[in-house]
């Protein structure tokens, strides 16, 4: 559990509501107690149990519980008996997470953003004076999880990660230098380090035996973040915007994909935004609305 520990100063969370986040993969908690907005995270397959026990517990002080999410219908059905309940708009909910978090972390108004949330799959939307869904990718944690399990029958994100620290994507993926004679000019030496095929080194002549799960690993993870990083900017330019915030449960802990997204912002001309406790945006937001 995270706990966040407010100021007076900060915007004033309803100790009598709780919101609840369920997504595909993860459902995520929040609420206020002591001054502390506690976060809670759970595998959303395991998650209703959990929740349950929670609220059950603060039954006698909880009026409000927000729902929000693809998997809360059916908990928001059974609670609405019991609560004033409301199944909240995820793209609301997360929006004004991200604006809570921003403000809280930056002390300063959220500005006009792209925010880019990557989790299960990945959402992109568009916050001016209104928020516009504009798109997003089925590239995210999903795709992570599925592709690793079938090939490597692993489904611990945690030690995916530890190994893709070890990684080195290069033994694998193909750079531009990798096709370009270092003596040709025509390319300069930025575009000469930007990824031309990703597994492209994995031709007729590899030898499979010597495929390093490390290695595998960590390009699968730069493969999500160079197109979801190409999306997001492309999607900045076409909307004037400079600020993009990136979120959600697929960049927690995972320092690779941070990297790829900031570097391609940096080469874009765009501020890359990193909020601590990004993956509970959802449940802060149906928390506050």
């Amino acid at each position: 559990m995270s706990k966040i520990i407010l100021s007076d100063n900060v915007i004033e969370i309803p100790s009598d509501k709780i919101g609840i986040d369920m997504g595909q993969t993860l459902s995520k908690i929040a609420y206020l107690d002591n001054k502390k907005l506690n976060l809670s995270s759970f595998p959303t397959h395991t998650s209703l149990s959990e929740i349950k026990i929670l609220l059950n517990t603060k039954k006698d002080r909880l009026k409000v519980v927000n729902f929000t999410g693809g998997r809360s219908f059916e908990l928001y059905t059974e609670y609405s008996k019991d609560f004033t309940s409301n199944l909240i708009n995820e793209f609301e909910a997360n929006v004004k997470g991200v604006e809570f978090l921003y403000t809280l972390e930056k002390k300063k108004d959220f500005p006009r953003s792209l925010i880019v949330t990557i989790g299960t799959g990945t959402s992109i939307v568009l916050k001016n004076d209104n928020i516009k869904h504009l798109g997003g990718s089925a590239l995210g944690g999903g795709f992570f999880m599925g592709l690793i399990k079938t090939i490597f029958n692993l489904d611990n994100f945690q030690e995916a990660m530890n190994l893709a620290k070890k990684g080195n994507r290069y033994n694998v993926d193909l750079k531009v230098s990798d096709i370009y004679h270092s003596d040709d000019k025509r390319v300069n030496l930025l575009f000469r380090e930007f990824t031309a095929a990703s597994l492209g080194k994995i031709s007729e002549n590899f030898d499979l035996k010597s495929l390093n799960q490390e290695d595998f690993i960590n390009s699968i993870i730069c493969l999500i973040g160079e197109n979801l990083g190409i999306i997001a900017n492309m999607l900045a330019d076409n909307n004037d915007v400079t600020d993009i915030v990136f979120c959600g449960g697929f960049l927690k802990e995972n320092k690779i994909l941070k990297k790829i997204l900031s570097l391609l912002c940096k080469v874009n001309k765009k501020n890359g935004i990193f909020l601590r406790n990004s993956e509970f945006c959802a449940a802060i937001g149906a928390e506050l609305i």
